[in-house]
């Protein structure tokens, strides 16, 4: 059964699952903090339903462009010895000229000094007669010169001045952590809730209760310690468009620093995107064939939440992503020869899994899709003559629990008959069952950087 408008060879559990994640949006107020203020009149908040599949500097751009304004307009920042960042106000005008009477006074003291030197300067006249002569004719050279500069270098050859996208970060209100630019937007409220659920352990918690999500904005103070830098950079394609051309408009210098920010987040989700791929085929083959235009389409996608571009591109890059659900749950009586031929076909080598727990960094793990061949995994089995209403299962595929097990033993256990965890778990905002097949899992609730993540929280 498919849904209107899929590819029937694709199952619409699949799809649908996809589709549901893409079109999945959070509420997010946005406010700027007390520190980043220029004025006393703070703006109002401002709401925004973001993608979970974005990131916040994408999709919150127009609205921090818009809270910018409130901040100082001219920062320097310093780095001491220690590294922290110091915020310094450049005087925008020069100082006030002197008093009128001061300069009156100066000029009645320069003209006593020159009555008690009449003969001085009647001496030394002629020299400086003959000096300012010399002078004017080698000011009229270095005119000369300057006029010819000007005539050669026309307006067109001088390079624009474009303004830098803000150095901006994010905090999470409630918490007070910063937030990994890094990281998609679902990854990152995922984490905020899963804290909020696990340090409400053993007490009802309404999922809605934290939303909309609250989250400041800084202009200063960045904090390098916590975070990966912003390193915001012009694109040299984009600086050879705009030289020559005039960058005097708001519309112009906003284009352009979208274009700055964007190419940084592009390159990050590019380098994760091809680390996916080397895990799922075991080489670099498939991430290196693919055009500078399908990286295009598949970037452009993510920029702009739109699923059917993506999965254009996707469908032919994801192993296994037309193929239906695994089912885990295998009888001993089945025939398991095609299905165990065809489904090594259609598995990847590795699937590429992410775990986040709390604020720590990612604990990347690649995880092999079987356990066993099934055809092997079957003959180890006891022999047992089963009744006619009994029916014994396998599970030779990887499933949730047991990647779990693996990185984290001292939070989740695995047994066969009561699988359990210490701590709170969710994958894009739901939480699967821990007998889940890990490539089910991989499949339907991936990122657009073809990255499992699984979000783990604990008090």
């Amino acid at each position: 059964m498919t849904t209107d408008g899929e590819n029937p060879a694709v199952p619409a559990s699949i799809t649908s699952i996809q589709n549901a994640n893409w079109h999945g949006r959070i509420p997010i107020q946005l406010s700027i903090a007390p520190t980043s203020l220029s004025s006393p009149n703070k703006p109002r908040s401002i709401h925004r339903m973001v993608s979970r599949m974005t990131y916040l500097h994408l999709g919150l751009f127009d609205e921090i462009m818009h809270l910018y304004e409130y901040a100082p307009s001219s920062i320097m920042a310093g780095i001491t010895g220690s590294g922290k960042k110091q915020m310094m106000v450049v005087r925008e005008e020069p100082p006030d000229s002197p008093p009128k009477q001061e300069q009156q006074g100066n000029n009645e003291s320069d003209d006593a000094n020159d009555d008690n030197n009449k003969e001085e300067v009647a001496e030394e006249q002629q020299g400086e007669n003959t000096s300012q002569s010399n002078q004017a004719e080698s000011s009229s050279q270095n005119n000369d010169k300057n006029n010819d500069q000007r005539i050669e270098q026309s307006p067109s050859s001088i390079a624009p001045t474009t303004s830098p996208f803000p150095e901006c970060w994010f905090e999470d209100e409630e918490s007070g952590l910063p937030l990994r630019w890094q990281l998609f937007v679902g990854v990152l409220y995922d984490l905020m809730k899963g804290r909020l659920i696990a340090n409400n352990a053993g007490s009802p918690c309404n999922q809605f209760r934290n939303l909309p999500w609250k989250i400041r904005i800084h202009f200063t103070l960045y904090p390098t310690d916590q975070l990966l830098p912003l390193d915001i950079t012009v694109p040299q394609q984009q600086q050879q468009h705009e030289t020559g051309e005039s960058m005097s408009t708001a519309k112009n210098n906003n284009a352009s620093q979208q274009a700055q920010i964007n190419t940084l987040i592009g390159r990050m989700y590019r380098n994760s995107l091809k680390q996916a791929l080397f895990l799922q085929y075991g080489s670099s083959k498939v991430a290196m064939s693919i055009t500078k235009n399908n990286h295009e389409n598949m970037w452009d996608a993510v920029a702009q939440s739109n699923y059917d571009a993506y999965h254009q591109v996707n469908a032919d890059l994801q192993v296994g992503v037309m193929a239906a659900p695994i089912n885990n749950k295998l009888s001993l009586t089945d025939d398991l020869t095609d299905t165990d031929e065809k489904h090594n076909k259609e598995l990847p080598q590795l699937v590429p899994v992410r775990i986040l727990l709390n604020d720590k960094p990612a604990i990347q793990k690649p995880t092999l899709p079987q356990k066993k061949n099934i055809s092997e995994y079957l003959k180890q089995r006891p022999t047992e003559i089963l009744q006619d209403d009994a029916v014994m299962y396998v599970s030779p595929y990887t499933t949730l629990g047991d990647v779990l097990v693996s990185c984290l033993p001292d939070l989740f256990k695995v047994d066969d008959d009561a699988p359990g965890c210490t701590a709170h778990y969710s994958i894009q905002g739901v939480q699967p069952s821990l007998t889940t097949t890990i490539v089910d899992l991989w499949r339907s609730l991936c990122h657009p950087d073809h990255f499992l993540y699984v979000i783990v929280a604990t008090q």
